[in-house]
């Protein structure tokens, strides 16, 4: 059987989004306009599932992001804790019942894990200016999450509410997200590939 890797989780993840994205789209195309000149349209469903699959995708990127970071740091001698490299797999560590030191998944923030990922991949590939935590995108992404915990906690019948506001804001925050991880893609630092030793016959020619 084919190994299975992150980067199908990420393109699945990815053409999900994509997929609710059309499907928002397509309510807004069913929709009428009423005497006020607004769009009325059935749309919050998709907009909940667009959401959901926004989030999941990110959080996704993020682990991939991490995880590529981490082994480049140690592949290419890049300083790196202990600590860093276990958060950079999402582990942390407890002491049991037993008293035994064992792993637990790390429960980290998602804003926090977002921002450690930047930082190392930054380190990584000696990226600068680092991360502008003032950037709009990522102000729509804390308003966001905040939506995605509504949505996925919800207590009364307003809490699965999406407003068009709200869904902009989550369009956006994805958008800038990626085009944060492209513009870290093409300004990495290229680390030039060995050069093989000359052969006898090649130094002779």
């Amino acid at each position: 059987m084919k190994e299975r890797t992150t980067k199908e989780l990420i393109e699945t993840l990815g053409e999900d989004f994509d997929r609710c994205y059309r499907n928002i789209l397509q309510s807004f195309d069913e929709g009428t306009i009423d005497e006020d000149g607004l769009l009325d349209a059935d749309y919050e469903f998709h907009a909940r599932q667009l959401i959901r699959a926004a989030f999941a995708y990110i959080e996704a990127v993020t682990f991939s992001v991490k995880i590529t970071a981490a082994k480049h740091c140690l592949e290419r001698r890049v300083p790196i804790s202990p600590e860093e490299r276990a958060f950079a797999g999402d582990v942390d560590y407890e002491v049991d019942d037993k008293g035994a030191v064992v792993e637990r998944n790390a429960r980290i923030k998602l804003t926090r894990n977002i921002r450690f990922a930047l930082v190392l991949y930054e380190r990584a590939h000696k990226l600068h200016p680092p991360f502008d935590p003032s950037s709009e995108w990522w102000c729509h992404l804390r308003e966001s999450i905040r939506v995605r915990d509504r949505l996925m906690h919800p207590r009364m019948p307003e809490d699965l509410d999406v407003s068009p506001t709200e869904l902009i804001n989550v369009l956006k925050a994805k958008q800038g997200f990626d085009d944060i991880l492209m513009h870290y893609a093409h300004n990495k630092t290229k680390i030039p590939a060995r050069r093989k030793r000359n052969t006898k016959a090649e130094s002779a020619s």
